[in-house]
C-alpha cells in the first residue's frame, strides 16, 4: 500500500500591502522602503525574483482554490472571472467573499502563492537582497503573522458554520505558548473540519488537506457493517509511535477477519520506521511487515497515521487513501475482507487533555449515481480488549522506534513542558497508562518508557 501524504496545512496572514498604482518607480521606491507594506509585485519582479506567467499565482482558502496569471506590469489576472487586480489584496479580498461573503480585509501576501510558495517568502528574499541587516527580523515577522492569519481563517469559518464566536485571540495565543520548542517548526493548530455535505462533487479546486467531519451510522439510520475489538497492545503502541515525533507517522495494523461474525479483530500496530517521503525505504519496510504479520498468523486488516497538532478528522486525501485501501484488500468474489482506518492526535494544540483522541472510520462508497462525490467518512465504534502482558514485540518496536527518531530534528524533547507544569513526558505517561495491560500496575513498565526516553 502507497503511504498518505502528509498533511500540510494551508496559512494566510492579515498583512496587507498597501496601494500599488504609486506613482514611484520600482527601482526608485526599493532603494528607501521601510517596510513590507511599500513592496509591489513590480518590483520583484524588476529585480528578477518573480517573472510573469499563466497560472503561476493561487489562492487557497477555506478549502477552495483559486488560479491566475501574473501579468508583465505586475498585476494578476484571473481567466476564470476574465478581471484584472492591482494587487495580491485586491485579488484575494474578491475570490475569498465568493467564499465567505462576511470577509471584510484582504491578506494578499500572506495567502497569495507564486509557483506554489508564498508571497511572502518572495518579500523576505527581496528584503535580505536589499536589506541583509533585517533579513531575520522579516522572517520572523513572516512566521508570526502565519499563525495569527490561521486563527482568522478558522475564526470565519467557526462562525459561519456555528454562528458563534470562537476564542478569544489572547486564549489561542496563551495555547500556543504554553507548548514548547519542540513545536517551534511546526505550529499547525486547530483545523476546522468541514461537513461532507458541503463539499459536493469532486473537482481541483478542493484542498486535498481539507478536514472533514466523521459520521455515524446512527444518524444515517444505518449499522455499522462489520463490529470491531482491539487490543491495548495495539492501541499503546501507535499511541507510543505518534507522540515521538512533531511529524505525522504511519503504520498498518495487523489482526483477523471473520467472515460468520463479520467482527474485525485488530491485535498489533506495525509502525513504519521511515519517512514518508522514502518511498524506496517505504517499499523495504512493507515487505519487513507482511513478513512479521506472516509470521505471526496475522493479516493486514488496516492502516493508521497521525495528526500530530491538530484534531483526528480524516482529511479529503486520508478518504481517497481509506477507500482505496478498502478496494486492495475487499477481496475477490464474494469474498469481503474490510480494512479500518485509524487517526491519532497526541497533541491537539487546542485541548490540554492527557490523553490522546483516536478514531477509527471506514470510508462509504458515493452512491452510484454520483460517482464524482467523495466517499463519507463513517466514524467506527470498537471494543477494547485489554491484553494481559505487554509482549515482546511491544517492547521491541517502542525501542526500534526510540532509536530511529532519536537523531531527528523533529524528535519531542520530553524533558519540555507541554501544556502550563505538565511535561511532555507526563502528558505520554498519562495518555499510555489508559493502554496499560492488566500486568502493569506495579508502575515499571512507567519507568521503562521514562528510561527510554529520557537519559
Amino acid at each position: 500500500m502507497e503511504e498518505p501524504s502528509s498533511p500540510v496545512e494551508d496559512e494566510e496572514s492579515e498583512d496587507e500591502e498597501s496601494s500599488e498604482d504609486d506613482d514611484q518607480s520600482p527601482k526608485k521606491r526599493s532603494r528607501h522602503t521601510i517596510t513590507g507594506r511599500g513592496v509591489t509585485m513590480a518590483m520583484l519582479m524588476s529585480d528578477d525574483i518573480m517573472e510573469a506567467g499563466e497560472g503561476l499565482l493561487s489562492i487557497a482558502y477555506l478549502g477552495k482554490k483559486f488560479l491566475a496569471d501574473l501579468l508583465p506590469n505586475g498585476t494578476i489576472y484571473w481567466p476564470e472571472q476574465k478581471m484584472q487586480f492591482n494587487s495580491p489584496s485586491a485579488w484575494a479580498i474578491y475570490c475569498k467573499k465568493l467564499v465567505n461573503p462576511s470577509k471584510k480585509s484582504g491578506c494578499g501576501w500572506a495567502s497569495v502563492k507564486y509557483k506554489g510558495k508564498k508571497l511572502d517568502s518572495y518579500k523576505s528574499t527581496w528584503f535580505r537582497k536589499h536589506r541583509p541587516v533585517h533579513s531575520t527580523t522579516s522572517s520572523t515577522t513572516t512566521k508570526t503573522t502565519s499563525v495569527a492569519d490561521q486563527e482568522e481563517e478558522e475564526n470565519e469559518l467557526a462562525s459561519a458554520r456555528k454562528g458563534s464566536e470562537g476564542e478569544t485571540q489572547a486564549h489561542r495565543n496563551e495555547s500556543f505558548q504554553s507548548l514548547s520548542s519542540s513545536f517551534s517548526r511546526k505550529t499547525d493548530g486547530k483545523r476546522i473540519s468541514v461537513k461532507h455535505i458541503s463539499l459536493g462533487k469532486r473537482n481541483l479546486s478542493h484542498n486535498q488537506n481539507t478536514l472533514v467531519e466523521c459520521t455515524t451510522f446512527a444518524a444515517q439510520g444505518r449499522i455499522q457493517p462489520f463490529t470491531i475489538s482491539m487490543t491495548t497492545n495495539c492501541l499503546l503502541l501507535m499511541d507510543f509511535h505518534s507522540h515521538l515525533t512533531t511529524s505525522e507517522v504511519v503504520g498498518y495494523l495487523g489482526g483477523r477477519w471473520d467472515p460468520l461474525t463479520q467482527h474485525m479483530t485488530v491485535q498489533q500496530a506495525f509502525p513504519c520506521k521511515c519517512r514518508l517521503s522514502d518511498k524506496e525505504m517505504a517499499g523495504k519496510i512493507e515487505d519487513e511487515i507482511r513478513l512479521n504479520m506472516d509470521r505471526r498468523a496475522l493479516t493486514l486488516v488496516g492502516w493508521y497515521h497521525s495528526h500530530p497538532t491538530y484534531q483526528a478528522d480524516p482529511s479529503l486525501r486520508d478518504i481517497d487513501s481509506q477507500m482505496d485501501y478498502q478496494l486492495q484488500l475487499k477481496g475477490a468474489g464474494n469474498a469481503y475482507n474490510p480494512c479500518l482506518g485509524v487517526i491519532v492526535a497526541p497533541y491537539d494544540l487546542h485541548h490540554s487533555r492527557k490523553d490522546s483522541t483516536m478514531l477509527a472510520f471506514w470510508v462509504a462508497p458515493p452512491p452510484e449515481s454520483k460517482p464524482c462525490d467523495y466517499g463519507m467518512p463513517m466514524s467506527m465504534s470498537y471494543t477494547i480488549s485489554q491484553d494481559t502482558f505487554i509482549t515482546q514485540d511491544v517492547l521491541t518496536e517502542m525501542k526500534w522506534l526510540t532509536d530511529f527518531y532519536s537523531e531527528e530534528p523533529d524528535l519531542i524533547n520530553f524533558k519540555d513542558q507541554w501544556h502550563q507544569s505538565t511535561s511532555f513526558m507526563d502528558k505520554l505517561k498519562g495518555s499510555l497508562a489508559k493502554k496499560f495491560p492488566k500486568d502493569q500496575t506495579d508502575g515499571r513498565f512507567l519507568e521503562y518508557i521514562h528510561n527510554l526516553l529520557i537519559h
